[in-house]
């Protein structure tokens, strides 16, 4: 029998194929589910017959804000407003009176029906830069821009007096923030050749750490559970590789089949060897069955 050239046989390569679909699109779905930021429960906005209606702030500091311009000496009057009314209230208490039913698309095309209103935000920070600032007692002041699902393309510009502890600084950053301040205009600003606007706001931001957030016990569990299940896929992988590896070393070698040519001439004396013997094979055959006919 003739042993085969390849290393599968039967259906051990479609196995082996459907194994390694299985791997990837495993430990592809463990490394999404092991980086995926834990996202903070959110009370649902519902519907009422007759929601609380939305009140400007009609302070005279606010009359020399003007919109969809950077922010300019005229604004310093009700920026300060803003930042001491941030810092008189405790985060919780603002977060109360911060509307959840106000996005960007109303502070984008009416502005002034919103001006100095609270507004909650929960979206991800992916900038977070500090500046000194005279009008902050603490002497600096931080900006976010938050993208938030009603308007993943264009940022809100969050100012802020006081930064949580290890909150990530820089141009390019992402982490999952809370964040709830007063409107205070739409503020025009340069990116690259283009100008843009964006909605300023200025109030208090909250944020966790990764690992301190409230369900990171639970995270910690479920990457657990995927390694656990991933290692005990690559030990059935192990275990089917040495199997074949077993069964393919085990085969028996097929049989050695001369090679060599086959004569084109018969040596005389053996050919008329052969013949005698044929020949007294015969006679002897002949005469045993004489012997038992008599």
């Amino acid at each position: 029998m003739e042993r085969p050239s390849g290393f599968f046989h039967g259906s051990e390569f479609p196995r082996l194929l459907v194994l390694a679909v299985v791997m990837v699109a495993g430990w592809g779905l463990v490394y999404s589910l092991a980086h995926k930021l834990p996202e903070p429960a959110e009370p649902i906005v519902t519907a009422s017959v007759k929601p609380e209606p939305i009140v400007p702030d009609r302070s005279v500091e606010f009359e020399t804000v003007t919109d969809r311009t950077s922010v300019e000496f005229r604004d310093n009057a009700a920026y300060a407003l803003l930042l001491a009314r941030a810092r008189g209230n405790p985060p919780a208490a603002l977060a109360a009176v911060s509307r959840r039913d106000v996005l960007l698309p109303h502070l984008w095309q009416n502005p002034e029906q919103y001006r100095g209103v609270a507004i909650h935000l929960l979206g991800t920070a992916v900038r977070v830069l500090r500046y000194p600032l005279k009008l902050s007692p603490t002497g600096w002041i931080y900006e976010a821009s938050i993208i938030t699902p009603d308007a993943p393309r264009n940022p809100y510009v969050c100012m802020f007096e006081d930064s949580p502890e290890g909150l990530p600084i820089g141009p390019n950053v992402s982490e999952r923030v809370v964040f709830n301040g007063y409107f205070l205009k739409i503020w025009k600003y340069q990116a690259g050749d283009v100008a843009r606007g964006a909605p300023l706001l200025v109030g208090r931001i909250g944020w966790e750490p990764r690992e301190s957030s409230s369900t990171d016990g639970a995270n910690s569990t479920l990457r657990w559970s995927l390694r656990v299940i991933g290692l005990l896929f690559l030990l059935s992988l192990a275990r089917w590789t040495y199997q074949l590896l077993r069964v393919f070393i085990a085969r028996p070698a097929s049989p050695i089949l001369s090679t060599m040519p086959p004569a084109e001439e018969l040596d005389p004396k053996a050919l008329d060897d052969w013949v005698h013997s044929i020949g007294s094979a015969d006679n002897s055959t002949a005469q045993e069955n004489d012997t038992d006919e008599r």
